[in-house]
């Protein structure tokens, strides 16, 4: 996807693993040497079972150079889903969803579902990252733009100055998406600081804070502190990479 940036399928082995766009998994190989990290889905759910996750190439990082390694046909396990980055049943307003980075794959994910469930519902998917080796998926969601009534899709290149837009996404919030977001609901992805700044920026326009969903990447994302969890019972869903 970038140069630091893979996209995984994985398919069903034993059975499928049933999730909802938004949330992520845990993802270890299946004799468990390397620690288990989690990964959101990157994807709506399909009805083949099929997961894709994006998987950030980290400098000495055991689990994603595991990753960046695997082959077609390679064995993997998850557990999940887990996770309440979702949108609520009852919403049916405008949704902007801001990604950056493979923080990419919730917004992703939930712009394929909501665009599926509810065609004709206002949808903005704002991504930033560095620079145009950065960019992912741009064909397909300008071909959504196209195709899909509602649909808009924008981005900024942070490392760029040259590009159309190249700020940072909260400062661009206000001119690019809407000057009130009240009664939107907001989703932000990706690291820390980048979900903060948009948390902060959406309540600023008027975006309420219980209608705004965070989901922070860290660059070892773990989901607990301690040891490495006990080797799971069977039943634990195994995986196919692609």
């Amino acid at each position: 996807m970038t140069p630091v940036i893979r996209e995984l399928w994985l398919t069903p082995v034993e059975r499928t693993l049933a999730f909802r766009a938004g949330q992520y998994v845990l993802l270890s190989d299946v004799d468990w040497r390397v620690p288990q990290r989690s990964y959101s889905v990157a994807n709506a759910p399909r009805a083949d079972g099929a997961i894709s996750i994006l998987v950030t190439l980290v400098d000495g990082g055991p689990t994603s150079t595991w990753a960046h390694g695997l082959k077609a046909g390679d064995e993997v396990l998850l557990e999940g889903p887990f996770g309440t980055f979702m949108s609520a049943a009852d919403r049916h307003g405008p949704a902007l969803l801001l990604g950056a980075g493979s923080g990419l794959a919730p917004a992703r994910a939930l712009a394929e579902d909501l665009i599926e469930r509810e065609p004709f519902r206002p949808i903005t998917l704002f991504f930033s990252c560095r620079t145009q080796a950065d960019l992912i998926d741009a064909e397909r969601f300008e071909r959504w733009q196209r195709e899909r009534t509602g649909f808009r899709y924008l981005y900024t290149l942070t490392r760029d100055p040259n590009a159309p837009r190249h700020a940072r996404v909260p400062t661009l919030l206000a001119e690019c998406v809407a000057r009130d977001l009240s009664g939107w609901e907001v989703f932000a992805s990706g690291p820390s600081g980048f979900v903060v700044g948009c948390s902060a920026a959406a309540q600023a326009l008027g975006a309420l804070a219980s209608d705004i969903h965070t989901e922070e990447f860290f660059t070892d994302p773990q989901p607990w502190m301690g040891d490495m969890p006990p080797v799971p019972e069977a039943g634990t869903p195994t995986q196919e990479a692609s």
